[in-house]
C-alpha cells in the first residue's frame, strides 16, 4: 500500500464527489445542493471554476479529500452517471462505500506503525487483505450489508488498550 492508493485522480473520475453529497450554503460552500443533484460549477465532468474555488466560497471542496474512491468507482462501472443516467443512484452509493473502505484502508496502514502483539498484527493484515479486493458492485453491496466497516472500527478502537500513555 502506497500514498498513491489514495491519491484523488479527478481525470478518471466522473464527477461523484460533485454529486453525491449535499451541501448547505454558509461558510464552506457558496449555494446549497441537494445529494445526487450536480453541483451548479459542474460541466459533464470538470469544475468550471476549480482553479477559484476559495474566491468562490467553496473552502469544502478545497477540504474534501475522495482518497482515490472517485476514480475507484468510475472504473468498476466502466461508464458515467451522465451517459447512463439510471446509474446516478448506483454510483453515488458505491462512492460513499468505497469512500469509507479506503478510509478504514489507511487508518488500518496507519496501524502498522504500532508494536502490536503477534495476533493482532495479523488482525490487521487480514483487514487489509479483505480490503484490498477487486471490488465490483456486488461485492461493495455486500460490504455495505455485512457490517464489516463496523467490525473494523470497533477493532481499531480496541487497539487504545494496548497503547502506553
Amino acid at each position: 500500500m502506497s500514498s498513491d492508493d489514495f491519491a484523488p485522480d479527478c481525470t478518471n473520475c466522473a464527477a461523484l464527489c460533485c454529486i453525491a453529497f449535499a451541501f448547505d450554503k454558509g461558510e464552506y460552500f457558496a449555494h446549497d445542493k441537494d445529494a445526487g443533484e450536480g453541483c451548479k460549477h459542474l460541466d459533464q465532468h470538470r469544475c468550471t471554476i476549480h482553479a477559484d474555488l476559495a474566491a468562490r466560497g467553496y473552502a469544502g471542496c478545497i477540504a474534501y479529500d475522495c482518497l482515490g474512491a472517485g476514480q475507484r468507482v468510475t472504473a468498476i462501472f466502466g461508464q458515467s452517471w451522465r451517459d447512463v443516467p439510471k446509474l446516478t443512484g448506483p454510483m453515488m452509493h458505491a462512492f460513499r462505500i468505497m469512500r469509507d473502505i479506503q478510509d478504514l484502508r489507511q487508518l488500518l496502514g496507519a496501524a502498522r506503525a504500532l508494536p502490536l502483539p503477534a495476533d493482532k498484527a495479523a488482525e490487521r493484515d487480514a483487514w487489509l487483505a479483505a480490503l484490498e479486493s477487486q471490488w465490483t458492485r456486488d461485492s461493495l453491496d455486500r460490504f455495505d450489508a455485512n457490517g464489516t466497516a463496523a467490525a473494523i472500527r470497533v477493532w481499531l478502537r480496541g487497539l487504545a488498550c494496548l497503547l502506553t500513555r
